[in-house]
């Protein structure tokens, strides 16, 4: 029976458990291989744009088929799409340690970022549907806080299976993790909606999304997490040729610079979380964004005079990623809370246009590589442009909300 009381919701830690098992395996797929990026382009005899298509093309492939994945979860069921997913990601990881060329990678690369997408939508999804406003706060901080964990350290075992093992290693790996995930999940994780016979019907579907986008404050909120997300892919696509290449950063280490920046991301998912009791979550919000626009201010300032270096790079992004600790634990909350049917696909669209931003982050940083890290800031300051709008429009639309009343 699906567990769609929130009255007597289940525990909030073993749901947030489960979900960042599962989330994992995804956020692997890219960190764990980060640091093999520079030596594919020997491995294969390509450019560096094309290896890092195999980076923004899988998480733009990532953020589309989110779309599908949140209506497929409101007419089968949560658990079978996500178990369905991780079978999927088995059968990726498979087909990229096979590849003989970038494309056939390229290709594989797509294909694994189309099957995980759904632990990104069905984990929101699982959320909203079991927990109050307040208890998705909590549940998005401590799911932030827990996950910053796996990029962390994903970088780093990647860094060393890639010199002891090769880069094959790193797929090799995740796809244990995925069984192991489907595992657990077919064991502890209880369904959390009833099935939905109608969710698939081509003009629900389109209905639902156009209601969505038609929806401001679902919109706007939904754009910052991309904007948000979008940062970090500048960094996961361009940082290993900047710090391995630039700044002669080995493979192995590079984890440890982003493991710096993630224990930022995971402070500010703590803090954000005792937060929560004693702050409104507008303050929380403004304080996030206000910290993402000093660190991205900082970057670009570093990068246009020369001043950047391995460690001024992680000193800005620790600032920025600081920032999406309360906001990543708001924001998601903002967007869903005018939603009350198709929950599922409300989370596919945010989760969608979220990554769907972040993949195509990934991509300008890719199509404007030169060898150094201008393009980084010319995409950061879009980002940041961007992020200015959206908070302009927000507060138009929260005045025009207040004057109402």
């Amino acid at each position: 029976m699906p567990a769609t009381d929130k009255d007597n919701a289940p525990d909030i830690k073993l749901v947030v458990g489960i979900l960042v098992l599962a989330s994992s395996v995804s956020i692997m797929s890219t960190d764990m291989y980060a640091p093999s990026l520079p030596d594919l382009a020997d491995e294969f005899n390509t450019t560096p744009t094309r290896v890092k298509l195999t980076i923004s093309l899988n998480m733009l492939a990532f953020g589309l088929a989110q779309l599908i994945h949140g209506p497929l979860s409101d007419r089968f069921g949560r658990r079978p799409v996500l178990l369905w997913s991780l079978a999927g990601v088995v059968l990726g990881c498979i087909l990229c340690v096979v590849s003989q060329s970038i494309n056939q990678l390229i290709a594989a690369r797509i294909f694994l970022g189309t099957v995980a997408a759904a632990e990104a939508v069905i984990g929101l999804a699982i959320i909203k549907d079991l927990f109050n406003e307040k208890q998705q706060m909590k549940a998005l901080a401590l799911l932030g806080m827990v996950i910053a964990i796996v990029p962390a350290l994903a970088p780093i075992i990647g860094g060393y299976l890639h010199v002891a093992f090769g880069w094959e290693s790193n797929f090799l790996v995740i796809a244990a993790m995925a069984i192991v995930a489907a595992l657990i999940i077919y064991a502890f994780l209880p369904e959390s909606t009833a099935k939905d016979k109608q969710a698939l019907k081509l003009r629900r579907v389109l209905s639902a999304y156009g209601k969505l986008l038609k929806n401001a404050d679902f919109l706007a909120h939904t754009l910052l997490l991309g904007v948000a997300l979008g940062l970090i892919f500048v960094f996961v696509t361009a940082a290993p040729f900047v710090l391995i290449t630039n700044y002669g950063v080995s493979v192995e280490h590079f984890g440890y610079h982003q493991a710096a920046i993630v224990v930022s991301f995971f402070v500010g998912s703590l803090i954000a979380s005792r937060l929560v009791d004693y702050w409104t979550a507008e303050r929380l919000l403004s304080s996030g964004l206000l910290l993402i626009l000093i660190g991205c201010v900082t970057l670009i300032v570093l990068i246009l005079t020369n001043m950047l270096g391995s460690f001024s790079l992680v000193f800005a992004y620790s600032i920025i990623v600081f920032g999406m600790g309360p906001m990543f634990a708001v924001a998601p909350s903002h967007a869903l809370r005018s939603i009350h049917t198709q929950t599922g696909s409300a989370s596919a669209l945010l989760s969608g246009l979220e990554q769907t931003l972040a993949g195509l982050s990934g991509l300008a940083v890719s199509v404007l590589h030169d060898g150094t890290a201008r393009p980084m800031a010319l995409v950061t300051t879009f980002l940041a442009v961007l992020l200015l709008l959206l908070v302009w429009w927000i507060a138009r639309q929260k005045k025009r909300v207040d004057s109402m009343k």
